[in-house]
């Protein structure tokens, strides 16, 4: 199936939408958190429905292996290895390879083998790469809730202009109404396009308050001018 034109910033966000809230499903440390296979099984799939490859690299010359010795308890030396380096991740568009996004990132691990401290240091820094530079958000509740708040979110524009508009509304047709023209035809004119209900606080769409207020003007373009009355003396 052929994929929809779109640049790297553009597939990145399809990613992180469609890879969603991610659950903390594993325990370690006295503190729960989402397994690196359950990130990558959503975002790899992303990336390739959307045609996104990513590459990681380690600065030249800035890999540091450390010996590391702290007292556990009183009769307990802990001899370790810190591992650290400067990392670069980089997001390609598969169906642009000229496009990429770069991003400067760093691994620590600390173990008592030196490899194994590397390769920890590996799969955290991947685990929190993919979760912070997509902004994927993680939750130990139901989803659903975070879904929830972010649709509230989502909509909150969209009601402060649906808000404005339905004030609009109202105040036109009171400045009709006032203007002389008949309160029933004014509702009339709401409920025609807001489902019979005439109230136009009720309304629930920016399309049903763009054709409430063109029929208003037509209205008011077309009511009649009202005659200046003359008082003795005044000529007419």
């Amino acid at each position: 199936m052929e994929r929809t034109e779109m640049n790297i910033h553009q597939k990145l966000l399809k990613i992180a939408d469609a890879a969603g809230i991610l659950q903390k499903t594993k325990s370690g440390y006295n503190y729960k958190y989402v397994p690196e296979e359950e990130i990558q099984a959503k975002v790899t799939a992303g990336m390739q429905k959307y045609g996104v490859m990513l590459y990681h690299s380690i600065v030249p010359g800035t890999l540091q292996v450390m010996p590391y010795t702290y007292q556990k308890t009183k009769d307990k030396t802990i001899n370790e290895f810190i591992v650290h380096a400067d990392t670069i991740y980089t997001w390609v568009n598969v169906d642009k390879p000229e496009e990429t996004v770069e991003v400067p990132w760093v691994l620590v691990g600390q173990m008592e083998d030196a490899s194994q401290a590397f390769g920890a240091a590996e799969t955290y820094c991947n685990r929190y790469f993919l979760m912070k530079s997509l902004q994927l958000a993680t939750s130990e509740a139901d989803p659903d809730n975070y879904r929830s708040k972010q649709k509230e979110a989502e909509n909150y524009d969209d009601e402060k202009v649906l808000n404005a508009a339905v004030k609009e509304v109202v105040a036109m047709g009171s400045q009709l109404i006032k203007s002389g023209i008949a309160k029933d035809e004014v509702m009339g004119i709401v409920g025609k396009y807001n489902n019979g209900n005439q109230n136009p606080s009720s309304i629930k769409s920016i399309e049903v308050c763009t054709a409430v207020m063109k029929e208003f003007e037509t209205l008011a373009a077309n009511k009649p001018a009202t005659t200046k009355k003359t008082t003795k003396g005044e000529s007419k």
